[in-house]
C-alpha cells in the first residue's frame, strides 16, 4: 500500500471514530405474516406468472399494489381476479417509454392514500427463441431493450422518486439463472447486464437508505415456458427434479422488500433447483 493512500485510510479512520455513533433499530415485525403492511408497490411487468404472482402475495403480506403493463384489458382482468380495488391497481405503463416514466410513477403515487411508492419490482421481460447464430437485430434489440434497458431506466427514475421524496425503500430485479450461463443469446445477455446493475445501483443507494437486490429462479412453471395451471411441473433435466412454481418466487420476493431482508444488500438470490450447483452423476 503506497504511503498516500496509507494517509488517506488513517484520515477516514480517524472521521470514523470521532463521528457521532448512530444506533440502527433492528426490525421486529410483529406479525410475519404482515411484514409488508403499509407499504405500497409497483410491479412491472405485472400482468404475467411471476409477476401477477408477487403481487398475491405482496397483498397477502399487507402490502397495496400497482401492476404495470402496456394491455389495458390484461390489467383489468388481472384486478378483477383479486377483485380488492382498495389494495390492488392497475396502470398502463411501456417500459420502453423512458420519457414517460417519471410522470407514471407520481401517477401510481396518487393511486393510494399513502400518495407513495415504497417498493419497485422490476418484473417486464422476454424470452429469446433464437441463438447467436440466427437471432435478428429485432429480436436483440427487443430483448436488450426490455430486459435490460427498461429495468435500468425504471430504476433511475423510482431511486430519483425516492431520493427526492425521502423513501427508504426497496427496488427488486426479476433476473434469471441464464445470467450464471454463458451468454449465447441476447437474453442471457441481459440478465447478466441486470447482474451487475443490480450490484452497481445498490453501490448507489445504499446511502439513501433504498436496498436494491434481485431474484434469479431457474426455469418456472409459467406461460413464458408454455406451462398452465394444472400441467406437471417435473423436468428431469433439473437436479431438483422439477420446475419452480410462481408462488416460491413470489415467497423470497416478499422476504427480500420486507425490511427483514434489509441486511441482504446488492445480491442476487438463486433459486435454481440446485442447477449449476449440484451434480447428478455423484
Amino acid at each position: 500500500m503506497g504511503f498516500k493512500k496509507k494517509v488517506k485510510n488513517g484520515i477516514r479512520s480517524v472521521i470514523q471514530m470521532t463521528k457521532e455513533e448512530k444506533l440502527y433499530p433492528v426490525p421486529q415485525p410483529t406479525n410475519v405474516q404482515q411484514v409488508l403492511s403499509g407499504k405500497v408497490a409497483l410491479i412491472t411487468g405485472g400482468t404475467g406468472g411471476i409477476g401477477f404472482v408477487i403481487a398475491e402475495a405482496f397483498i397477502q403480506a399487507g402490502c397495496k399494489v400497482i401492476i404495470c403493463g402496456t394491455n389495458e384489458d390484461k390489467l383489468d382482468s388481472c384486478v378483477e381476479k383479486i377483485n380488492r380495488e382498495e389494495v390492488l391497481l392497475g396502470l398502463v405503463l411501456n417500459v420502453l417509454d423512458v420519457d414517460s416514466m417519471p410522470a407514471k410513477i407520481e401517477q401510481a403515487a396518487a393511486m393510494f392514500h399513502e400518495k407513495r411508492i415504497d417498493i419497485l419490482v422490476n418484473s417486464a421481460g422476454v424470452v429469446a427463441h433464437s441463438s447467436c447464430l440466427n437471432m435478428t437485430e429485432k429480436e436483440y434489440d427487443t430483448i436488450m431493450d426490455i430486459n435490460a434497458k427498461g429495468t435500468f431506466f425504471m430504476s433511475q427514475a423510482m431511486s430519483r422518486y425516492m431520493i427526492e421524496k425521502g423513501i427508504k425503500g426497496h427496488i427488486l430485479n426479476v433476473t434469471s439463472s441464464s445470467a450464471l450461463r454463458p451468454a449465447w443469446t441476447a437474453y442471457q445477455m441481459s440478465k447478466w447486464a441486470v447482474r451487475g446493475f443490480t450490484i452497481g445501483l445498490a453501490d448507489v443507494l445504499l446511502p439513501y437508505g433504498i436496498i436494491v437486490n434481485a431474484i434469479a429462479p431457474g426455469p418456472v412453471a409459467t406461460g413464458m415456458l408454455g406451462k398452465q395451471e394444472g400441467d406437471s411441473i417435473a423436468s428431469p433435466m433439473q437436479p431438483s427434479g422439477r420446475y419452480a412454481v410462481p408462488s416460491e418466487i413470489a415467497s423470497m420476493a416478499t422476504f427480500l422488500v420486507s425490511d427483514m431482508g434489509n441486511l441482504v444488500v446488492g445480491d442476487t438470490v438463486y433459486m435454481t433447483g440446485g442447477s449449476g450447483v449440484i451434480d447428478l452423476k455423484h
